[in-house]
């Protein structure tokens, strides 16, 4: 508490009323909201009645272990707010005729099932493409709405498939990411008495990262924590998801509709003077903002610097040049990034710098999730936890020697006519000898390897239970049957390895909780994934780059058409530029090409709104 300004010791203090913090780039909002949860529970509240939400896991992974650290408790509702919806729906989702082992469905398995909804209208692909039809409905599963109003989408069609695709989902037992968010809002909407046992727990709601908020978010956000102890943290200046529909509103609603006392960070603790000066002058031409001024603590003024090019390829070359000097200096690559709004900056940048032999590590690469043995492996232990889980005992019996997918599709026939789950039509067909003896026998002993995993559940931690698991089920023979040479078995028994890492890290933060690893894993796998902090020169998109901070920032393409770009609304391509320039906590250098492909582009007029602060930018 010492350390605390008096704007963050009064957000940490201030009891019974809600608040608003307004928290600027680097003004320790992550610091004040763990020391307002410490302080609670020094207090002498119960860590579980506290539920801190957050938008990334490893927001939510960081505030658990700075709690942990100060008071060496493991509050369990410390959570992202996917993964929040996640754990209130395993309890609550059979009230809207769902199984409680229900699965969140990849992103790839959500499309899969639409293109069946949409071959199955008779419609055709090509006009109804997948993609576009997914980011359709979950537009509408953010507007806010409990029960989406179809009535008012404009194309009748959409309508039809809208509800054709939930009711697949719900006969498949699954859910996707959107609903999450959606689903709960609707028990807590049209049920009261759903909504007074879910609420019942938490006597204290803090929501991190608030401006990230879609529609739905806040609805629901609201819901939980009317007459609670409620805290939302955000920054309307840092808002840059609006294709996500998170809108920037949800902080002016919020006053509206909670009257919440108003608190300032105004002292950024990150940046240095020259480049707080720069990201305060651009972002005061946003009219529709709260007035706030940005302070600058630090004594030292940093560097900041714009340099123009002729084409794309000498800023990538020059980009590359100044890394590699940097890295002679003994600067850590880690510490370096290089930000840019489109991929294909980044990926010019890339290609320089693996000519200087730099290495480097791009956001968007595969996900740690993709591999083959860590979807396996999360497959098996969701069995064990949930075995009604159809598409986890799918991958199961796929992975399984001596079942062939005429086998599957038996089963899958059984379940469907059935109303069952895959596992339950497993079981049918063994009792009433559907499949040949060797079969039944065969999956006999699959029941009996999850039965016996069964009971060590309570006395195994997971990554234990992991190992039982390969074990019991010969898994490593499997993956050397696979496997093309000792390398590449060696990877994949590492991937196992980190897996059983992740659980051990989050049984440390979390405590014990087999279903609740499960979903955070699944969440994990469609945001993204959890990647590994490698010393490598970091290539991240302008939208990548918020959370994260590097002592020496590179910004690539700052052109007109690019950033703004040219189909952007201005407030928020300028909000996109304010993040990306306050990322840098020493240096910051700004670069862009005169030609851009085969157009001539002027400079960013971002830069000209800097002000004052450019006329001592070197050109």
């Amino acid at each position: 508490m010492d350390r605390l300004n008096v704007d963050q010791n009064e957000v940490v203090l201030t009891r019974d009323l809600p608040i608003l913090v307004l928290a600027g780039p680097g003004t320790g909002k992550t610091e004040t909201i763990v020391q307002r949860i410490s302080s609670l529970i020094q207090e002498g509240e119960d860590p579980d009645a506290i539920l801190a939400i957050t938008f990334t896991n490893k927001a939510a992974h960081e505030m658990k272990s700075r709690v942990l650290n100060l008071t060496g408790k493991k509050p369990s509702w410390i959570r992202t707010i996917h993964g929040a919806c996640a754990q209130i729906l395993r309890s609550h989702i059979n009230k809207l005729g769902y199984t409680n082992a229900f699965q969140i469905a990849s992103t790839d398995y959500a499309i899969k099932t639409l293109k069946s909804v949409i071959r199955e209208k008779g419609l055709s692909e090509l006009s109804w493409d997948a993609s576009k039809v997914a980011r359709q409905i979950a537009g509408i599963k953010s507007a806010g709405a409990p029960n989406p109003a179809l009535e008012k989408i404009e194309d009748p069609t959409l309508a039809e498939i809208f509800t054709a695709y939930q009711d697949k989902m719900k006969t498949q037992g699954c859910i996707d990411f959107d609903d999450l968010v959606s689903l709960t809002l609707k028990l807590c909407a049209d049920d009261t008495t759903t909504l007074a046992e879910i609420r019942d727990p938490w006597r204290h709601l803090i929501i991190d990262e608030f401006q990230d908020c879609d529609l739905s978010q806040y609805a629901l956000i609201s819901l939980l924590g009317r007459e609670k102890g409620m805290v939302a943290v955000g920054d309307d200046d840092q808002s840059i998801y609006s294709f996500r529909s998170s809108t920037p509103e949800v902080l002016r609603m919020f006053v509206a509709d909670f009257s919440p006392k108003v608190i300032t960070l105004t002292t950024s603790y990150r940046l240095p003077r020259a480049i707080q000066e720069a990201a305060s002058a651009l972002i005061q031409n946003n009219q529709t903002r709260f007035e706030k001024e940005l302070l600058c603590a630090k004594e030292t003024r940093g560097q900041l610097s714009i340099s123009g090019f002729g084409s794309e390829a000498e800023e990538a070359d020059f980009v590359a040049e100044q890394i590699q000097r940097l890295l002679a200096e003994g600067i850590p690559p880690e510490e370096i990034g290089v930000l840019a709004r489109r991929h294909s900056e980044l990926a010019m940048a890339e290609t320089a710098l693996k000519r200087l032999k730099i290495p480097t590590r791009k956001t968007g690469e595969r996900s740690f999730f993709e591999f083959r043995e860590v979807r396996d492996m999360i497959a098996y232990i969701t069995v064990i936890a949930l075995p009604e889980n159809s598409a986890a005992f799918e991958r199961v019996l796929k992975i399984e020697k001596g079942i062939n997918n005429r086998v599957v599709d038996l089963l899958e026939d059984i379940a469907e006519r059935n109303d069952v789950s895959l596992y339950h039509a497993a079981e049918i067909a063994v009792e009433n000898h559907y499949v040949t003896d060797e079969m039944q026998e065969k999956l006999k002993q699959i029941f009996d390897h999850f039965e016996s995993l069964r009971t060590k559940v309570s006395d195994y931690c997971i990554s234990d239970l992991m190992r039982a698991t390969a074990k019991t089920f010969d898994y490593l023979q499997h993956l050397q049957n696979i496997s093309r040479g000792k390398n590449r078995l060696e990877k994949r028994i590492q991937h196992l390895k980190d897996l059983a890492q992740m659980a051990d890290r989050f049984e440390l933060e979390s405590g014990p909780g087999l279903v609740n690893f499960i979903n955070e894993m699944a969440i994990a796998a469609i945001q993204g994934g959890l990647p590994k902090e490698n010393k490598e020169i970091r290539l991240v998109t302008l939208h990548g780059a918020k959370g994260l901070e590097f002592r020496i920032v590179f910004l690539m393409g700052a052109s007109q058409g690019n950033i703004p770009h040219l189909k952007g609304d201005i407030e928020e391509e300028r909000r996109l530029f304010y993040v990306g320039i306050t990322r840098a906590k020493e240096q910051l250098t700004i670069t862009h090409a005169r030609y851009v492909g085969n157009e001539v582009r002027p400079r960013s007029l971002f830069l000209d709104e800097m002000g004052r602060c450019v006329a001592s930018i070197k050109q």
